[in-house]
């Protein structure tokens, strides 16, 4: 768990790395009109990467069901060949069926960038002709992009995170520095956007080899057979809902503050959430990791769940904690020393509340992976849609009365209640995770509290305050990560049984009904 959770950081890191060391030469090399209408651009490829339906999530959870199920009842190597037609008769169809929605969605961007390029035209003063061929480039990466994410979905249901996260720094490194080695013969943004395009296909060809290396019958399509997609598409429609609910709320806030106090005072609230937001890279990692280990292991060995539950969850109890301490004790000066005094006297307090959201944000995706990892995407979207309309009216009465402080107030709340929902709703979904849940759910709470009366009381008598608490409830979580040490026990029914072996099994009933016995969802915002 540890290394997977280690391989997808680095997967995220290092072409973070390259954007911060390429930002300021594209911007220096192709003026910030040019380089505006890439970051919009980049934007563009970004969203319409949402429109896989949430194949690609759904299939990573269904493709490890059915690798667990057959380490189960696997015997030998003919229940690998087996294995692999059986993983290719759902991963084969939905990969062409997203291939084909990236084809049709380009062709849309294709057929609309004469129309985009006089809007972008309107806002950069850049060529519209440059635009639309840009645009066009642009329109051939969109199959490539989601052909790609249903093959990274068949390797991450088998776990190959290190090829994985090779491929992927190799990829978003590309997507940054290329673009560099193109400027000396040209400014203009098309060689720039086939660039980005090239890299984006070595990419395509990189997750191609190895899924094909860990699934041969993909090549095969008289191979694939006549499996029910029903449980699928039904996932995959409650995880496109989690995709369009998911994102309404996290950048709601930005519209209605916008709407209610001066483009200044938003600054002031945005600065600080877009850095923290960027801590969310650390449980995203682990989640990745735990899913498709979860997916795999919760039908034959149900107790796994809770052991992951104790092991994921107090890792990112642990990690966040310091966090929030370290906020408390020089995240005032660090907006300082960043942005000036000025803008730390009207930020830091809106800093302080964010991190708690982020607390209660971070500790929340371990519970919303399992759930998701069992199969019930469809309990966490019905969640968002109950909490977006509530949510909206808090954030437009607190940011109409208190401005930024009083939308990073409503949006921490939401996470808080968030993470509360998820924990409770857990047990429910998975039975065996409820004595780790309400342990969980408790040091959050306290860790919250802790924060919130240092918030309260203020000065360097309520840092202490939060301090103290913080480490009461530190003690108590490292001497769970150091005592029952469940990361150790996490992949021992694999080792019994390797995954190597699976049998034909029809999809479980209960998630062709899209209710599995045991639950699902997106990663939260």
């Amino acid at each position: 768990m540890l290394r997977n959770t280690l391989w997808n950081l680095l997967g995220e890191g290092l072409p973070m790395a390259a954007a911060l060391l390429s930002i300021p030469w594209l911007i220096s090399a192709v003026g910030m009109e040019r380089f505006g209408a890439l970051t919009l651009i980049w934007a563009l490829l970004g969203y319409l990467g949402v429109l896989d339906l949430g194949l690609g999530r759904s299939l990573v959870q269904v493709v490890a069901d059915r690798i667990g199920h057959g380490a189960e009842h696997g015997n030998g190597s003919a229940s690998a060949a087996s294995s692999s037609a059986n993983t290719a008769g759902i991963a084969g169809p939905a990969i062409a069926l997203m291939g084909a929605i990236g084809l049709l969605t380009g062709g849309v961007v294709a057929l609309g960038a004469g129309l985009l390029a006089d809007r972008f035209q309107l806002e950069t003063g850049t060529s519209p002709d440059e635009i639309r061929l840009s645009l066009l480039v642009a329109a051939a990466i969109v199959p490539i992009a989601l052909i790609s994410a249903g093959l990274r979905g068949v390797l991450e249901a088998h776990q190959r995170f290190r090829p994985i996260s090779l491929v992927r720094m190799t990829v978003g490194v590309l997507n940054y520095l290329s673009p560099l080695c193109v400027l000396p013969f040209s400014q203009s943004l098309v060689p720039v956007i086939a660039a980005i395009a090239v890299g984006r296909f070595v990419g395509l060809v990189g997750y191609g080899i190895l899924a094909v290396g860990q699934v041969p019958d993909l090549l095969r399509p008289g191979r694939w057979g006549r499996p029910s997609l029903r449980g699928l598409f039904t996932m995959s429609a409650w995880m496109m809902l989690n995709n369009l609910v998911g994102p309404a709320m996290l950048y709601a806030d930005r519209f209605i503050l916008l709407s209610l106090v001066p483009a200044a005072m938003v600054a002031f609230y945005t600065t600080p959430f877009e850095l923290l937001s960027r801590l969310m890279v650390i449980p995203g990692a682990l989640s990745l990791a735990l899913f498709p280990l979860a997916s795999s292991l919760f039908r034959r060995d149900p107790p796994a769940l809770g052991r992951i539950l104790d092991a994921g969850g107090h890792l990112t109890l642990a990690v966040f904690l310091v966090m929030q301490a370290a906020t408390i004790v020089g995240g005032e000066t660090a907006l300082e020393l960043w942005l000036g005094p000025a803008f730390a006297a009207n930020s830091a307090s809106v800093l302080s509340i964010l991190m708690l959201g982020v607390f209660f944000n971070a500790t929340a995706y371990v519970p919303n992976t399992l759930i998701q990892s069992v199969g019930r995407v469809d309990v966490t979207a019905r969640l968002q849609m109950a909490e977006l309309p509530v949510y909206l009216g808090v954030l437009w009465l607190l940011a109409e009365r208190y401005g930024a402080t009083g939308a990073a107030v409503a949006w921490s709340l939401r996470t808080a209640v968030d993470c509360g929902l998820l924990l409770v709703l857990l047990p429910r979904l998975a039975p065996g995770t409820g004595a780790v849940a309400l342990t969980i759910g408790l040091r959050a709470l306290l860790a919250g509290a802790a924060g919130l009366a240092g918030l309260l009381v203020g000065g360097p008598v309520g840092a202490a305050i939060s301090l103290t608490g913080l480490l009461a409830v530190g003690l108590g979580v490292a001497g769970r990560l150091l005592r029952t040490r469940s990361w150790e026990k996490l992949a021992a029914p694999l080792r019994k049984t390797r995954p190597a072996a699976a049998l034909p099994a029809p999809m479980p009933t209960a998630i062709m009904n899209g209710r599995a016995i045991d639950g699902a969802a997106t990663d939260r915002p």
